[in-house]
């Protein structure tokens, strides 16, 4: 097979006509996959762009899921190959986002609060009682039961002839602000895939608080929130980040931001 792709958590495979193969770091746990194309197949049914998920399977000792192949560009690619149509990218994103959480997700995916309340008391560095005063934090924030992606950046939405969403392991049912926060995340503190070309790191570092303030602002003006809705989401997401398989430096500043909003909330 003919490798085409690689992330932190997976590579992507070229196979027969049409379809790719997405197969997983060894060790990465069965249950997140099996979630993947679980949630995969629901959103496809939906009928929201995202690659057909067909079925899971073992190869090379390794496990994967089979997907339609989609021919395009990531919107990261695009960004940083035509950096003077940041600003129209940058509103697609904030569109696609907006209209994925017009579909109801209850009674089908994990719940959003649940699932970032677990990702903060297994999260690294910090303590019980700063694991506490989050959950605690976290559980006086609205609830939702709208499709949230949650990881929702310009390397997980393809374009070709259509728009494609993709990579749904950590999708829920939940608050949109909540997956807006997210991506604001991503935007100001999130580093690179492995495997990201350097011209391409550099681009996006250099043109990532456009991308996030054109975003935010697009995103606003469609759902008619207030920036604080999404604000006030930034401590737990930030907080449920850590658990995942992130660089020295991201942990660093994430950690830095947790606690100035700490200090904050005992005032």
């Amino acid at each position: 097979m003919k490798q085409i792709g690689q992330g932190r958590t997976a590579d992507i495979f070229e196979t027969q006509e049409n379809k790719i193969i997405k197969l997983y770091k060894m060790g990465f746990p069965q249950d997140a996959i099996n979630q993947e194309y679980l949630i995969s197949k629901f959103v496809y049914a939906l009928g929201i762009h995202t690659p057909e998920p067909f079925e899971l399977i073992q190869q090379d000792n390794r496990q994967g899921i089979i997907y339609r192949r989609i021919i395009g560009s990531t919107l990261l690619q695009m960004m940083s190959k035509s950096p003077w149509s940041i600003k129209k990218f940058s509103k697609k994103l904030a569109a696609l986002h907006y209209e994925l959480h017009s579909y109801d997700a209850s009674g089908v995916l994990s719940q959003q609060k649940k699932v970032l309340a677990n990702n903060i008391q297994g999260a690294p560095f910090l303590s019980e009682l700063e694991k506490s005063r989050i959950r605690d934090y976290l559980e006086s924030l609205p609830e939702g039961n709208l499709l949230c992606h949650g990881d929702f950046h310009p390397d997980n939405v393809l374009i070709g002839e259509e728009s494609w969403i993709i990579d749904w392991m950590t999708g829920t049912a939940g608050n949109p602000a909540g997956d807006a926060a997210r991506s604001v995340i991503l935007f100001e503190y999130g580093t690179m895939p492995e495997g990201t070309p350097r011209l391409i790191k550099a681009a996006v570092s250099f043109l990532r608080n456009k991308i996030r303030k054109v975003y935010i602002k697009h995103y606003l003006d469609l759902s008619q929130m207030k920036y604080s809705d999404i604000d006030n989401w930034i401590l737990p997401v930030a907080a449920a980040r850590l658990v995942e398989w992130i660089p020295q430096e991201e942990q660093d500043k994430l950690l830095l931001v947790i606690r100035e909003r700490l200090m904050k909330l005992a005032l």
